[in-house]
């Protein structure tokens, strides 16, 4: 029997069982999967996650001290990958995260530190993006910003994360990708948001350094261009909205995403959404990366019942280039944990399925599984398939203690199978 069919089988004795969802791979990989369909993390809604950790001066009266958090994060990660070559590595490492409480409602700082070191390495280490190319370790000062607020707006400066479609943190290995940007955020009523941003330089996962833009991007050495973002977002993430952010990366290229949602909660148990998404990219200015023109266009509905979530998705790329992803995860809807799904003249189906085992007595088990089925020009396929497997404790003495299993396989015409198996562990200590 062919590896293809004992794969599906398991896959449809998996789905006999539990439920699937799918947002994009670089929001999938550092969240657990929604018990609703309204929870869905949605590529433009930039999710401001809660510090978790000690309070540094908890009797303080002053705000700017009290509130103070200092967060450890010890991450350890065995990744597996086998392509047709074989990578193998086991890493130890994270981050030590310290922000201040707000100074009068007005100025809030942070710092950030991230370490990855090799603990065994078995055939090309740096192949896994645990560490650097070369299979070295690394440590970076990655976050040291500052968040000023006046009213509506809120300005977020120098090194930090970002989440936005193309440029965020894709943590899908040891480090995210971080930023330095400058960044204006203004909410003048709850059903709108817009912002704009200048991001000068990125730090890549396998990279200790901030390089400029234009670099990263595949910009000739010793020219230095920057992103202008802008974008905003109108309505309710678990009603309706419509949202669409533009990034230019000046002479190189430039990005237009728009994404239109719309919920409906049938009863208190089910609920359906549909999405719409639109991609353009093309080359802009001097062309230093080529000319090139392309789009993609995507639809998924989801269906949530009893923590139970079911999608089914469709992306279709122009003919006129792959999509490209140079700052961070892509947000197409049939992207997953090997391929996105975005090659030029692709059209893509998925479906996707998650479960929280809470409801049967299982609790802090999560899982989530993807099925996408590509077709490519000259009569070629893609197919993968991924389980996750979560396992979080929230209270007692282990928590926020975090384990995850993945494993996925793709399989193409003409090329090797991939089998891509990860276990990672995460922790934040907390006082």
């Amino acid at each position: 029997m062919k590896r293809e069919t004992i794969v599906l089988i398991a896959a449809v004795f998996f789905l006999r069982n539990v439920g699937w969802a799918n947002p994009p791979e670089y929001l999938a990989a550092s969240r657990e999967p929604a018990d609703e369909a309204s929870e869905q993390p949605s590529p433009l809604e930039e999710v401001a996650v809660q510090l978790k950790g000690f309070r540094l001066a908890p009797s303080s009266s002053e705000p700017f001290f009290r509130d103070s958090v200092l967060s450890l994060q010890p991450r350890f990660y065995y990744y597996h990958l086998d392509d047709g070559s074989l990578h193998e590595a086991f890493a130890a490492g994270g981050a030590l995260i310290a922000a201040s409480g707000w100074w009068r409602d007005t100025l809030q700082v942070g710092l950030g530190g991230y370490t990855t070191q090799p603990l065994a390495t078995g055939h090309d280490p740096g192949g896994t993006g645990l560490f650097r190319n070369n299979g070295d370790g690394f440590e970076v000062f990655g976050q040291a910003w500052a968040k000023l607020k006046l009213e509506a707006a809120t300005a977020t400066l120098f090194r930090q994360e970002m989440d936005l479609p193309f440029i965020n943190a894709d943590d899908t290995r040891m480090i995210p990708n971080l930023f330095e940007a400058y960044r204006v955020e203004v909410e003048p009523v709850d059903i709108f948001r817009f912002g704009f941003a200048y991001v000068t330089r990125e730090k890549s996962k396998t990279s200790a350094e901030f390089r400029p833009m234009s670099e990263v991007a595949g910009g000739p050495g010793g020219i230095d261009r920057g992103t202008t973002v802008a974008g905003f977002l109108f309505g309710k993430k678990d009603e309706t909205y419509i949202g669409a952010i533009n990034e230019l990366t000046w002479d190189l290229l430039n990005i237009a995403y728009v994404e239109a949602s719309r919920t409906w909660k049938l009863s208190d148990d089910f609920q359906l959404r549909g999405e719409l998404q639109f991609v353009d990219q093309q080359s802009v200015g001097d062309n230093l990366i080529g000319r090139f023109a392309t789009q993609l266009y995507g639809a998924t509905l989801i269906a949530s019942y009893r923590s139970a979530v079911l999608s089914f998705s469709f992306t279709s790329v122009a003919d006129g280039a792959d999509i490209r992803g140079p700052f961070g995860g892509v947000p197409a809807f049939n992207s997953i944990i090997i391929s996105d799904f975005d090659r030029a003249g692709e059209d893509a189906c998925g479906v996707g399925l998650s479960y929280d085992f809470e409801r049967i007595g299982l609790k802090g088990v999560k899982m989530f599984a993807n099925y996408a089925h590509g077709e490519l020009p000259a009569d070629r396929r893609e197919n993968e398939i991924d389980v996750t497997g979560d396992y979080r404790i929230d209270d007692g003495p282990l928590k926020n203690f975090w384990l995850r299993l993945r494993y996925a396989h793709n399989w193409e015409s003409n090329q090797p199978d991939t089998d891509d198996f990860r276990v990672i562990v995460n922790y934040t200590f907390t006082f």
